[in-house]
């Protein structure tokens, strides 16, 4: 029995991990709500050595944003 056709024309992603590993030099702060650098307390979005956001070309969920394959 042959798949169904969309089971064979869909993209197939790779399974990725989730887990974001927040860089040694970053702490917490409860207070302000956000990650800042231990060292200069650079909040981690400014501090160039921070992890910037992920792009919304990384869903996997629905895959709608993968237009113009």
């Amino acid at each position: 029995m042959k798949n169904n056709l969309v089971i064979e024309k869909s993209f197939k992603y790779e399974v990725g991990s989730s887990k974001i590993e927040i860089p040694k030099n970053y702490i917490y702060d409860s207070e302000s709500g956000y990650w800042i650098n231990e060292k200069t307390k650079i909040p981690m979005i400014l501090d160039s050595e921070g992890i910037r956001p992920r792009t919304k070309k990384e869903d996997i969920e629905t895959g709608e944003d993968r237009k113009g394959e």
